[in-house]
């Protein structure tokens, strides 16, 4: 008679981190967003979400050192999807802002992820997505209970 294997226990922080960055990664690539790297989208996206912004603080929420941040705000400029401005109270500074077409560009991609992520959460037994929508209220308190800890 074999024996019978017991799942060993699952802890379930490393479960969940496992789980979120394998379904970033697998919604990163996007057509709209091809061209440009996953770090030079994010950086994008947080100028766009929190813009206009001040380089320093781009650097620290997306934790890239400041001479990377500037090789991507320089690639990201040249493209014509973010701008360099004065910073009116201090004009030695420079705050960073999204043009239109950079706008334009987080919109597309943001479409495409939630287009690829609403059909597979469709294609799923109705069981499964309701336990997700269940779920999602306590992934929320996580999410902000981990952004109260960064600060």
């Amino acid at each position: 008679m074999p024996t019978q294997r017991v799942p060993a226990r699952i802890e379930p922080a490393p479960a969940l981190r496992s789980l979120i960055g394998k379904i970033s990664r697998r919604l990163r690539p996007t057509q709209a967003g091809a061209g440009l790297t996953p770090t030079q989208l994010s950086v994008l996206a947080t100028v766009v979400r929190r813009g206009p912004i001040r380089p320093a603080l781009v650097s620290q929420l997306e934790g890239v050192n400041p001479t990377m941040l500037s090789r991507i705000t320089a690639k990201l400029s040249h493209d014509g999807l973010v701008a360099r401005r004065v910073y009116p109270l201090d004009r030695r500074a420079v705050l960073l802002v999204a043009t239109a077409r950079g706008r334009r560009l987080q919109r597309r991609i943001l479409a495409e992820r939630n287009d690829a992520l609403g059909q597979r959460f469709q294609a799923l037994p109705a069981l499964q997505r309701q336990r997700l929508v269940d779920a999602l209220p306590a992934l929320d308190a996580l999410a902000d209970s981990l952004l109260d800890q960064a600060h």
